[in-house]
């Protein structure tokens, strides 16, 4: 997908310069944890993430990025800026809505969510409850190199 000259959202949060991770941390019940391991089951989903109970590092100094994540980022916010500038004029068209555009946050790694934990293996999603969207740049890496 080539997307040159197309403008980038200003709607993106990135969280990837950070020096630590998101710790994810957190004791589960026994009964919960039947629950989400039964959910990830049935659902397909790997819920690994949320049973890590380590304290992850951080650090406050801010790390630079590679030249693929740099990459990665810029794609992710022109593609969103292309979402809000359909989806700004169909959907009160269509619905008679107005559109809130939501903010893409970008992560590497790990990240913590009003939705639960959010990494590589979680996949980009939505959560409703702070309206952003999340993005993991190391899926594209992951798809590159089982896509092709």
């Amino acid at each position: 997908m080539r997307l040159r000259g197309v403008r980038r959202s200003s709607n993106v949060e990135d969280r990837r310069r950070s020096g630590g991770r998101v710790a994810m941390g957190g004791g589960l019940g026994g009964i919960a944890l039947l629950i989400v391991l039964a959910i990830g089951y049935f659902a397909g989903v790997d819920v690994t993430p949320l049973l890590n109970n380590s304290t992850v590092e951080t650090s406050s100094e801010p790390r630079e990025l590679t030249p693929q994540e740099k990459l990665a980022g810029e794609f992710a916010s022109q593609v969103l800026a292309t979402t809000e500038e359909v989806w700004t004029q169909i959907l009160p068209e269509q619905a008679g809505r107005e559109y809130t555009p939501p903010t893409l946050v970008l992560f590497s790694g790990q990240t913590a969510s009003p939705c639960g934990g959010a990494s590589g293996a979680t996949g980009p999603f939505y959560c409703p409850l702070d309206q952003q969207a999340y993005l993991d740049t190391e899926f594209f890496a992951t798809l590159e190199q089982q896509l092709g």
